[in-house]
């Protein structure tokens, strides 16, 4: 028979273990929080000084265009650059508007060409101009491949033709017929800030030339490098597309940080000629954050 005392002190020693193992478990709890917790502190810190210098790219990239010296003077034909401060990368690009078709200056045979590069297929290349040229005009008539407020109705879309210009080139998502995918093409084509008809094949991306001159990767970087160099460089003619645009006055700028090998912030700036608000030689259009999609190296 167990002596009453004994038994009390093995019951003691039990809920002393228990306590312990209680303390344990809750420390560990504890600690794995605090790890957590510093961590996202850590990625909010990293994700802060990204930001910071992909902002910083922008205004570095304002300067770099403003060089008198045409030798150090950035080109804004879509070139990269790289520019490395605190130990940190920024990749640039600068891509001059003038490259671009502006949506609302774009002539009717202008917007079947660009859209039959874009699209691939000249049928709906003829429907998504007609549809642009519907939002654009002032009235309720249908073109032949157009639509109007009823067709969008019926398509359950959410906002009918405005009946004018479009103010942001954001609103071309809200077309008939043009999807997500297309949108993204068209961003690299179209543009607000030019005012005339056309583009300047001197001023555009590589990627424009590419589709403008059939996919001749040899003829675009032949081009590309004749112009870089300032010598003589016969631009590709293409026919329905007229070789106008202003250029030098408007810019898109897409600067995007590097810390640690690992792609940070970004950011999509479209600035004008034209002293802005705080002396800058710049106007500041348009200034977004440029999402990075996760594990991916941005369209630089």
């Amino acid at each position: 028979m167990h002596h009453p005392r004994t038994r009390q002190r093995g019951m003691a020693l039990v809920m002393v273990l228990w306590v312990i193992s209680l303390m344990t478990i809750m420390a560990g709890s504890f600690a794995l929080s605090t790890q957590r917790e510093a961590g996202i502190l850590s990625h909010a810190h990293e994700r802060a000084k990204a930001q910071a210098l992909a902002d910083g790219g922008v205004n570095y990239a304002m300067m770099m265009l403003s060089l008198p010296d045409p030798k150090l003077r950035w080109q804004a034909d879509g070139t990269p650059y790289e520019w490395q401060v605190d130990g940190a990368k920024v990749h640039i690009r600068i891509m001059d508007e003038g490259g671009k078709i502006d949506i609302n200056a774009a002539q009717e045979q202008t917007l079947k060409t660009a859209f039959k590069f874009l699209a691939g297929n000249e049928e709906l290349a003829e429907q998504l101009s007609d549809a642009v040229m519907d939002w654009r005009d002032p009235d309720d008539l249908k073109r032949t491949h157009g639509a109007e407020s009823e067709d969008y109705q019926s398509h359950r879309m959410q906002a009918p033709p405005q009946n004018r210009n479009f103010l942001i080139l954001d609103e071309l998502r809200g077309v008939m017929g043009v999807t997500p995918e297309l949108y993204r093409k068209m961003e690299t084509w179209f543009t607000l800030y030019t005012g005339t008809d056309g583009l300047n094949p001197a001023k555009a991306s590589r990627e424009v030339l590419l589709s403008l001159m059939g996919g001749d990767v040899s003829a675009v970087e032949s081009y590309v490098q004749q112009r870089s160099f300032g010598a003589p460089a016969t631009p590709p003619t293409i026919p329905g597309m007229p070789p106008g645009g202003s250029s030098d006055m408007a810019y898109t700028v897409m600067a995007v940080a590097e810390i640690q090998n690992q792609m940070g912030a970004g950011v999509l700036a479209t600035l004008r000629r034209g002293p802005g608000t705080d002396g800058a030689p710049f106007t500041i259009l348009r200034w977004k954050p440029y999402v990075i999609p996760p594990k991916s190296t941005p369209n630089l």
